[in-house]
C-alpha cells in the first residue's frame, strides 16, 4: 500500500494512507510535486526541473528557488521521508510510495471494461494540474499537451460508455461529457455524444437542447455550423421524439463509424520534456 495518494485532476491534493489530507502551502513546491510524482519512477534532473519551472533559466535563482520548493515538500511531509528521494543531480519519487489519480485513470482505460470505464470517468474530476499557473513557456507548454492527451483519453473513455448498459453507466457518461465540455465546449463529437445519451434516456428535449447549445457555441466562437453528422442525429431525434414523445427510452441506430475518431488535433505528448 502506497504512502501518499496524489490526486492530480482538478489541482493537486495530497492523501494520506490514513485518509488526512496533506495541504501544499506553495503553489509552486505542489508544481513540483505534481511533475515529479507524473515522472515516477523516473529520476528528473535539478537542472532540468529548474529550467522547467523557473521561466527557462538554469540560474542560481532557478536553483535556489528549486531547493526551496523542495524543502517545502519536506517540512509538510516530514513523516514521510522515503516518498522524496533527492541527491546532487537528480529529484525522483519513489514509485511505491506514491499513488495517483492519473496513474489510475489511465490503467483503467487501458483495461477497457465498462466498469473499468466507468471508474475511470469518476476519476476525471476536471483539467490536469487545473489552477497551478507558471511563468515559465515551457512548463506551459508541456502542461497544455498533457492536459489534451488526458482530455482525449476522457473522450475515448466517454465513446466506451455510450455502449455499456446499465443507467448507471449512462449518469457517468453524461456527467463526464458535461465536465469535458465546460473545460473545451468545441468539441462537437462530445456533443453528439450527449445527445445520444439523452436520447437513450428519453430525454429527447434535453438532447434537442444540447444540439441547440452546440449550434450556438460553434457560431459564437469559430463562426462554424454543425457537421453533417450532427445534424443527421437532431432529424434523428426530432423524428423518433415526434413519433414518440412519451417513450422511456429511444435506441438511435449508429451512424457509420460515429465518433470512431476525434477531431481533437493532438500530438501524444511524453510524460516529461525532452
Amino acid at each position: 500500500m502506497s504512502l501518499l495518494h496524489i490526486n492530480l485532476f482538478g489541482g493537486v491534493e495530497v492523501i494520506s494512507a490514513s485518509g488526512d489530507s496533506v495541504s501544499i502551502p506553495s503553489r509552486k513546491a505542489a508544481t513540483l510535486l505534481g511533475y515529479v510524482a507524473l515522472s515516477s519512477p523516473r529520476a528528473i534532473s535539478r537542472g532540468k526541473l529548474a529550467t522547467l519551472l523557473w521561466d527557462g533559466h538554469f540560474s542560481d535563482r532557478a536553483r535556489a528557488s528549486l531547493r526551496q520548493a523542495l524543502l517545502t515538500l519536506r517540512r509538510v511531509l516530514p513523516q514521510y521521508p522515503d516518498v522524496i528521494s533527492a541527491d546532487r543531480d537528480d529529484i525522483r519519487i519513489r514509485p511505491a510510495t506514491i499513488s495517483t489519480d492519473v496513474g489510475e485513470f489511465e490503467r483503467l482505460l487501458r483495461e477497457g471494461h465498462p466498469e473499468r470505464l466507468a471508474r475511470a470517468a469518476v476519476l476525471y474530476r476536471g483539467e490536469l494540474l487545473e489552477s497551478i499557473g507558471s511563468t515559465s513557456c515551457q512548463f506551459e507548454a508541456w502542461l497544455s499537451a498533457e492536459r489534451q492527451r488526458l482530455r482525449t483519453q476522457a473522450m475515448q473513455a466517454l465513446a466506451g460508455l455510450l455502449d455499456a448498459d446499465g443507467r448507471e453507466h449512462m449518469d457517468i457518461a453524461v456527467a463526464l461529457g458535461l465536465r469535458i465540455l465546460a473545460i473545451d465546449p468545441l468539441q462537437e463529437s462530445v456533443h453528439r455524444i450527449l445527445m445520444r445519451c439523452y436520447a437513450q434516456q428519453g430525454r429527447c428535449a434535453d438532447a434537442l437542447r444540447q444540439y441547440d447549445l452546440c449550434r450556438s457555441v460553434l457560431w459564437r466562437d469559430v463562426r462554424a455550423t454543425p457537421e453533417q453528422e450532427t445534424e443527421q442525429l437532431q432529424r434523428e431525434i426530432r423524428r423518433m421524439f415526434c413519433a414518440s414523445p412519451t417513450s422511456a427510452s429511444l435506441k438511435l441506430p449508429r451512424t457509420r463509424n460515429f465518433d470512431a475518431t476525434f477531431t481533437l488535433d493532438v500530438t501524444p505528448a511524453s510524460r516529461s520534456l525532452s
